[in-house]
């Protein structure tokens, strides 16, 4: 699977989620990088392709909390990279 496409039937909700995490860092790297450095609205554009992409996956909206659970998700594997950046 490229990027996060559409699946027949969709995958649970968690699944979806970390889909939707590995395809925004994997294809957005330059960005991931720049939030790296702290370059500003970084976030926000990541966020927002993490959930159009879990969104996608389930063909159909989130909900709040799993719209929740993306940014959280989101969050920690970017912690994740710039704890093994700074090593």
């Amino acid at each position: 699977m490229t990027g996060a496409e559409i699946l027949d039937p969709p995958p649970s909700p968690a699944t979806a989620v970390r889909e939707a995490i590995a395809a925004t860092l994997r294809d957005h790297p330059a960005v991931v990088a720049d939030w790296l450095r702290g370059t500003p609205k970084t976030w926000g554009f990541l966020a927002g392709r993490a959930v159009g992409s879990a969104r996608r996956l389930l063909a159909r909206d989130l909900s709040d909390a799993e719209r929740r659970q993306v940014w959280s998700g989101l969050w920690q594997e970017l912690e994740s990279l710039a704890r093994t950046a700074r090593r």
